[in-house]
């Protein structure tokens, strides 16, 4: 039995519905606060190994929680192009002007942002690095992550539909724990 401790990184200086995906942003000034309460759950778990993605508001609270978190790709959020660091509101206007579709949850694991990846991508991604934890380890791993990747993961084990993925986002610090039988 693998367990995975899909893990949030804290808040950050982003405000509002901005689209940041892959953009390396900073944590929040209230880090410090957020990360010690990660770190107070953390604590009371073994883990036989840790990953991160290779962003920074990961990578900190990782190394926060006194985690040696090997950095892999497949966590890193999705890549959304051109829509990143613009609000939201301005992504779905341009789709609405130039005749797209603005109901995101239509054909939305085929939408692909300007120079940006496919939900299908990410998914794949989070698929792919599952699959291999779970033929190389057994017992809990933690893994400091985004919220699209833990909604890829949530939905690979059937805990969330396609539509609701960057809908139903958890919360920033908090922790998703799902097992998975070792291959």
């Amino acid at each position: 039995m693998v367990t995975i401790d899909w893990i949030r990184h804290t808040s950050l200086q982003v405000t509002g519905a901005i689209c940041y995906g892959r953009t390396d942003v900073d944590v929040s000034e209230t880090f410090e606060t957020e990360a010690a309460a990660v770190k107070s759950v953390l604590d009371t778990r073994t883990y036989v190994a840790a990953y991160s993605s290779p962003l920074r508001r990961a990578r900190k609270l990782a190394e926060f929680a006194g985690m040696d978190a090997k950095p892999d790709p497949r966590v890193m959020e999705r890549d959304f192009g051109e829509w990143e660091m613009r609000p939201w509101a301005e992504v779905f206007d341009s789709l609405r002007t130039s005749g797209g579709n603005t109901d995101y949850s239509e054909h939305l694991e085929l939408l692909a942002p300007p120079g940006g990846e496919t939900i299908n991508r990410l998914i794949g991604r989070v698929k792919d690095f599952i699959e291999e934890v779970r033929k190389s380890h057994e017992g809990r791993i933690a893994v400091f992550c985004h919220g699209g990747v833990i909604n890829s993961a949530r939905f690979l084990n059937g805990e969330l539909d396609i539509e609701h993925l960057f809908v139903h986002v958890p919360d920033y610090g908090s922790v998703t724990t799902i097992d998975y039988p070792t291959l």
